[in-house]
């Protein structure tokens, strides 16, 4: 048998472990309890566990009506949601429910299942910690990456922010079900699974199938017992039907599966795309560490934001690609419009086809003539093959990236032909363009030999015990066909066989037909494009009606409103002080982080006042944004200039302008952007605004009334502090200062940003510590050169490690949420104090005093 990605398990291996019926064990965890209750509302199951929860035995129950066990009010709120539901496969949920008057509160999740309706009820985890501006700054922090290798590890980041557990990865499939660790996060001194490879049989089939429905699934305890739901089976004999469930029990052998993995708790969050499981958010905890049903939900519809932001990139990469096999199919068109044109001639004539299906050679086989270019089979071995592909499905378009597994002699040419895909030019399968792909070896890291052994007897699957790294390499095979190349090619089939009806026609016809087809699909594409739009806000949409505070988040994830949350930390970070004009611009380009360079400021900072302030960042935010899309940031060498002056009453000028972008043309139509530019400063500030859209660049003059504004004189309060020229000797010391840091903050938010920060400034490595144990720790088994102490970590402070680090001479600064008025004792008098929230300046700042203040002490020794 020939192996496969999924690492060459055995077929009866993957079915025995397949057929497990893990939607319907039986049992729940035992961190929370279950009733079910049939349509008279009269309990029909409930799990074993009921009296530790309700103070009643199993026995007075199952069998009484909802109203004897549930307080009214509860009830009352349980039917609302489920007319919200509205039928199977949604969970409702209610928080910090009361199951009596007086009792304790409970977290209920609701949904039905068949004829019953189940209700899962766990302690409450207590009153959320703002959850709707943790998930607008988790969104926008995975929306601003450019890459989707940055969106996958920003994810990772901000999941294990959330839920703190000691490892979060996102995780691939592939088309044959085998699973890839694309991005990780991790506690320091743990294992890295990052670009590790698992085998389609660590998830079966039915497991998938239950991510593809339920959202999030967490294992709370692996050693916990389960607890029988009793009655198993209903009166006409079917057991409960637990798929929608979040208590769940687990099976047995993923169970030893994951004892295997040494983790002690995990959680899965879905990541879905077009429907499809596209994979998982992942989480691991080597000990015990339960995440309330309120915390799951917000991890699990940043997972579902998370599968819409995934869905529409790849949409609109998908748009991209079919508008150009638009443009490569009326090419095609135009050029067999001429009726002496033949298909003998179809590599000439599809020159440009590799734009869009990459290849390394073409053949055409039509009426019997053979015409080969590129890198190909032998005229012999290519009619050998269309002899087999005459036996595959006719009239379709047909791929292989392993053709020696199915047509054994192509193995002896698989160097220079192992990937085929042939598109039959006619309806009978008769005629073909093939596509041909050289070998590419590909080797895997497994983690652990991805193999399972079965004990007698042989449905009996046994989890397997391996996870380190194992390699494998694969011969045979070419890169594989995307989806997109296979839409292609699908497309220009139809295409060619259309051709083959109208070849007698002429050019004329043919070329307005084709013009015709290509207007229709770029309208077919924008129509899906706004469909993907609309069904992001949908989400949203449909999400503020499962809670009287969601409509909060709805306005929340709007981009100008993130732009006021920004205007509003500048604004926090000075103290409501005027804040600088200077900083503000700073800091909403650096949302584009390869456009900061680009930026240049002329003439003296501003400072604004909070409501001068807050309207100018909505102006700020609609010119960045319009000049990364449109203007002088949306290609390579456009830069923007703004410079600023007085006049004779001391009125503020302010003149924006863009230089080395695209040509600019006046717009057509007013948007609410452009409001904003035009009307925002008169109204608000009693100023002018006056828009240019010049050929050269858009220009904006603005007046700012010396009311509303005031100019800074000297140096620009907001430049960077590193601008400033240090001696050769502050030079050599200020990367020994940053050679190895540590960060000592509860806040891994917070952390992670300081550490992105450091390692900007040319820091080597960084290690996060969240408290004084880990802290002490960290500093036995290293030599630190620099440290970073947040000054309360919860109940207690980093004065301790502050001392411990005076003593070994390690220079160190404290970060504070009170400002730079911090009460420290005498002997730390003299420590640099960075107030947060933590700016990359305002840590240069720190820095450089630090070196300037005792350049000759050898920083780097010793630390």
């Amino acid at each position: 048998m020939s192996k496969s990605l999924n690492g060459g398990l055995q077929p009866a291996m993957l079915t025995a472990c397949d057929r497990e019926p893990i939607h319907i064990l039986g049992s729940i965890q035992p961190f929370g309890f279950l009733l079910s209750v049939n349509a008279d509302w009269m309990v029909a199951r409930a799990s074993e566990n009921v009296e530790k929860f309700m103070g009643m035995a199993h026995a007075q129950v199952v069998g009484q009506s909802a109203e004897a066990c549930l307080s009214a009010l509860l009830l009352h709120d349980i039917r609302s949601r489920l007319q919200v539901a509205g039928g199977m496969g949604i969970v409702e949920r209610l928080y910090g429910q009361r199951l009596r008057p007086g009792g304790s509160r409970f977290d209920v999740a609701i949904h039905q299942s068949g004829r019953e309706v189940i209700l899962e009820f766990e302690p409450s985890g207590g009153e959320p910690a703002a959850p709707l501006a943790i998930l607008r700054t988790m969104a926008l922090r995975v929306e601003r990456q450019a890459t989707l290798a940055a969106v996958y590890r920003e994810v990772s980041r901000q999941v294990r922010g959330l839920t703190g557990f000691d490892r979060v990865m996102v995780y691939r499939f592939d088309e044959d079900g085998a699973g890839e660790v694309v991005a990780e996060s991790i506690n320091h001194g743990l294992t890295p699974y990052l670009g590790l490879r698992y085998p389609a049989s660590d998830i079966p089939v039915q497991a998938r199938a239950l991510y593809e429905k339920n959202y999030l699934r967490i294992i709370a305890d692996i050693d916990a017992a389960p607890v029988s739901i009793i009655p198993a089976l209903s009166p006409e004999g079917a057991p409960l039907d637990l798929t929608m469930s979040g208590l769940r029990s687990v099976s047995p052998i993923h169970i030893e599966y994951l004892r295997n993995m040494g983790v002690q708790t995990s959680m899965s969050i879905s990541i879905l795309q077009g429907g499809k499981l596209w994979g998982l958010i992942a989480c691991h905890h080597s000990t015990v560490r339960h995440i309330s049903l309120e915390g799951r939900s917000t991890a699990e519809l940043f997972g579902q934001m998370f599968s819409y932001l995934l869905d529409s990139r790849a949409k609109e990469e998908e748009a991209e690609y079919d508008v150009r096999a638009s443009e490569v199919h009326n090419r095609i068109a135009i050029a067999f419009s001429d009726p002496a044109a033949s298909f003998r001639d179809m590599p000439e004539f599809i020159a440009g086809v590799g734009d869009f299906i990459s290849a390394d050679g073409i053949g055409v086989y039509c009426a019997g003539e053979i015409n080969l270019s590129g890198v190909t089979p032998t005229r012999e071995e290519f009619l050998d093959l269309v002899r087999f592909l005459n036996k595959t499905a006719a009239g379709r378009v047909f791929s292989s990236h392993g053709l020696a597994d199915i047509f054994p002699p192509a193995a002896k040419y698989a160097a220079k032909t192992a990937g085929v895909l042939s598109i039959p030019l006619s309806r009978v399968p008769r005629d073909y363009i093939v596509f041909f792909r050289r070998e590419v070896i590909e080797t895997v890291r497994w983690a652990g030999r991805p193999d399972k052994t079965a004990s007698p007897p042989a449905s009996i699957l046994n989890p397997r015990k391996s996870f380190e790294a194992w390699q494998e390499v694969y011969r045979n095979r070419s890169e594989r066909w995307s989806k997109p190349e296979l839409r292609a090619a699908e497309s220009l089939r139809v295409t060619l066989i259309e051709i083959v009806s109208r070849m007698s026609e002429s050019a004329e016809a043919s070329y307005r037909a084709s013009q015709q087809s290509q207007e229709v699909l770029i309208a077919e594409l924008n129509h899906r494009v706004r469909n993907i739009l609309g069904l992001v806000r949908g989400l949203v949409s449909q999400s503020a009606s499962t809670t009287n505070d969601i409509r909060l988040f709805v306005n929340s994830i709007d981009q100008r409103i993130g732009s006021l949350a920004r205007a509003h930390d500048l604004l926090s970070s000075n103290n409501g002080k005027p804040a600088s004009l200077h900083d503000l611009l700073r800091f909403e380009i650096a949302a584009y982080n390869e456009l900061e360079s680009r930026l240049i400021l002329v003439g003296p900072d501003v400072l604004l006042p909070p409501k001068s302030f807050t309207a100018m960042a909505l102006v700020v935010h609609e010119l960045v944004t319009n000049a990364r899309k449109y203007g002088a940031l949306s290609g390579r060498d456009g830069i923007v200039t703004v410079e600023t002056s007085l006049d004779k009453v001391h009125n503020i000028l302010l003149s924006w302008k863009e230089s080395g972008g695209p040509a600019v043309l006046h717009p057509t139509r007013r948007g609410f952007g452009s409001t904003l530019i035009e009307q925002l400063i008169p109204f608000e500030m009693n100023g002018m605004s006056k828009p240019k859209f010049l050929p050269a660049g858009f220009f904006l003059d603005v007046l700012l009334p010396a009311a509303m504004a005031e100019a800074v004189s000297g140096a620009a309060i907001g430049a960077p502090v590193h601008d400033a020229a240090l001696t050769p000797v502050e030079e050599a010391a200020l990367p020994q200062l940053l050679r190895m840091c540590l960060v000592v903050e509860d806040n891994l938010f917070i952390a992670l940003d300081v550490e992105d920060m450091l390692r900007s400034l040319g820091a080597g490595k960084v290690v996060i510590a969240n408290s004084i144990a880990e802290a002490r720790a960290a500093m036995s088994g290293a030599k630190f050169s620099f440290a970073l102490l947040d000054v309360n970590l919860g109940s207690d402070n980093s004065l301790p490690i502050a001392r411990s680090l005076i003593a070994s001479g390690v220079p160190f600064a404290f970060g504070t949420g009170y400002g730079e008025a911090l009460a420290l004792p005498e002997a730390m008098t003299n420590t640099p104090i960075v107030s947060k929230p933590y700016h990359r300046n305002a840590l240069m700042k720190a820095f450089v005093g630090m070196v300037r203040r005792d350049t000759e002490v050898p920083v780097a020794e010793g630390h």
